[in-house]
């Protein structure tokens, strides 16, 4: 194998181990209340930047 094929392995066991984390993350049941609280961030920031340019 090659430098290259190594570093793309390694890659991808890394990325595939912090997904797997991040998903055991949210899903927990103890984190449930925080991420609820951000589940319509993007609408109150679009509002926030309206408020900003009307006035």
């Amino acid at each position: 194998m090659t430098a290259s094929d190594w570093v793309g392995t390694i890659l991808t066991v890394i990325i595939f181990i912090l997904m797997f984390g991040m998903y055991f993350w949210a899903l927990r049941p103890k984190n449930k209340e925080k991420l609820e609280s951000h589940r319509d961030m993007a609408l109150r920031d679009d509002d926030i930047n309206s408020e900003k340019n009307d006035g």
